[in-house]
């Protein structure tokens, strides 16, 4: 399948408001995904502040927070790495949209950061973002470790 239909003249006003219309999908998946980080966040740290209340019996309901945080933990990872994806194809998109306009900028800039490979010029989020959910999943099996020996 190709990008651009063959029936349709090339109406360079079409092609720039499609364009943009385009570019702000992207811009919303970014803040969709920024809105699970947030929710996933703010879920963990309610799950955490249940542990510590005083009263709650960890010793009674570990396995539940071990299980719950490592669920949270999965489909936050699972969550940010479709979003991921969404965006790359949505970028390729672009680029391709791109050689049918008179610049092509985020082409040449993804260019100019080397594509993401090279830490010295840029290096995504994404990375990063996703090492966060594993962490947490980490550390909620390494609390269902310490409790079952400690019981």
């Amino acid at each position: 399948m190709e990008l651009k239909n063959k029936t349709i003249n090339d109406d360079s006003n079409a092609i720039l408001e499609q364009y943009k219309l385009y570019v702000e999908m992207a811009d919303k998946v970014s803040e969709r995904r920024n809105n699970v980080n947030t929710f996933f966040i703010g879920l963990h740290t309610v799950l955490l502040g249940i542990v510590g209340v005083n009263g709650f019996s960890v010793q009674k309901y570990w396995y539940i927070i071990v299980i719950l945080g490592v669920i949270m933990s999965y489909v936050w990872y699972y969550l940010l790495q479709s979003y991921k994806l969404l965006n790359a194809g949505k970028y390729e998109v672009i680029h391709e949209m791109e050689q049918f306009l008179p610049f092509n900028m985020y082409s040449y800039e993804w260019e100019k950061l080397r594509y993401g490979e090279d830490r010295a010029k840029y290096w995504p989020i994404s990375h990063l973002e996703k090492k966060i959910p594993v962490v947490f999943g980490i550390l909620y099996i390494i609390f269902g470790v310490y409790v079952f020996i400690g019981r």
